[in-house]
């Protein structure tokens, strides 16, 4: 019978196949790590360059929060309540 994805097995033979030191995984993960290192290094002194160390926000106007918002669901909503039932009920 054959094992599943998930068998107990399986998960530890690949476990021990992507966590050794000289897998190739390892390697992949490794020179990765290096490269994003690398690139926020570069990031960093460009940003002292610059003499920015966060961005700024600039907020103009004031959004409100409150009242009907615009999607469709909510716009029908809207539109119904305004009706009233005419009929009259006993």
């Amino acid at each position: 019978m054959a094992h599943s994805a998930r068998s107990k097995t399986k998960l530890k033979a690949k476990k021990e196949k992507v966590s050794k030191k000289g897998s190739d995984y390892a390697k992949t993960n490794e020179e990765r790590r290096k490269r994003l290192a690398q690139k926020l290094q570069e990031n960093l002194q460009k940003q002292k360059q610059d003499g920015t160390d966060a961005p700024v926000m600039e907020v103009d106007k004031k959004v409100s929060t409150s009242g009907w918002r615009s999607s469709r669901n909510s716009l029908y909503k809207k539109n119904h309540t305004k009706k009233k039932n005419k009929s009259i009920k006993f």
